[in-house]
């Protein structure tokens, strides 16, 4: 395993792991309400992808690999679904998003992103690619149009005009943070998904270096909003 690659999984995904769990149990520990759960929802799927992804870098079965990392990409996405929740049970009246809704949207996201396994070679992750994921550039366009369309664009919408409608200096500075930490989290999976796609070693190692310093960031979305739900 390359020093890109290490420092990609035990330290920028190994270290989103440990402190998404420590905020998912933050979370928790102050309410059990939808929004504490949705919110720890988004931190829970992020931590078991990131286990997951540390756990098959180490094993080198084909079968395994293909179905852990495919396990993975789809947990990094999914966790979106539950930030898109978040922001709509803050900006619509609490009978406009029934359950029923939040539902819907999960499965029909959950079902989209299944689509990911049509894609023929759409990755081959074994010994021919030294055990490192390569993508096909339909199987991106198809992850990158679905995640944008679905859920990154409405929760960016939808967060924007939160920001806008606070007159409260305090509250618009809070969650300004929170829009920092999203954008932080989609930039992570833009660029985490074009270096799979590309598959280039100093990509790779480039990319390793400048993701590692936005775990910093990621800590906002909790510091925008985690503290205030109460």
């Amino acid at each position: 395993m390359d020093f890109a690659r290490i420092i990609q999984i035990y330290f920028v995904q190994g270290g989103v792991a440990l402190f998404y769990l420590y905020m998912a149990y933050i979370v928790l520990k102050r309410g059990r309400k939808p929004l504490h759960i949705y919110l720890s929802s988004f931190y829970l799927s992020t931590t078991i992808g990131a286990i997951i992804n540390m756990i098959y870098a180490i094993i080198f079965d084909p079968t395994i690999v293909y179905i852990m990392h495919f396990l993975t990409y789809y947990l990094f996405c999914f966790s979106m679904v539950f930030l898109l929740i978040f922001v709509l049970i803050l900006v619509k009246p609490a009978k406009k998003i029934k359950f029923k809704l939040q539902l819907a949207i999960m499965i029909i996201f959950g079902v989209l992103i299944f689509g990911l396994l049509l894609f023929p070679s759409g990755i081959v992750i074994n010994e021919t690619t030294n055990w490192k994921p390569d993508w096909s550039w339909s199987f991106f366009i198809y992850s990158i149009v679905v995640c944008t369309s679905i859920v990154i664009l409405p929760t960016l919408y939808y967060s924007i005009r939160i920001y806008i409608k606070f007159e409260n200096e305090f509250l618009k500075k809070k969650w300004k943070y929170f829009l920092i930490g999203i954008c932080t989290y989609f930039f992570i999976y833009y660029g985490t998904s074009f270096s799979n796609t590309l598959n280039n070693d100093i990509f790779r190692f480039i990319w390793s270096l400048i993701s590692l310093p936005t775990l910093i960031s990621l800590y906002l979305i909790y510091h925008g909003v985690g503290r205030q739900l109460e």
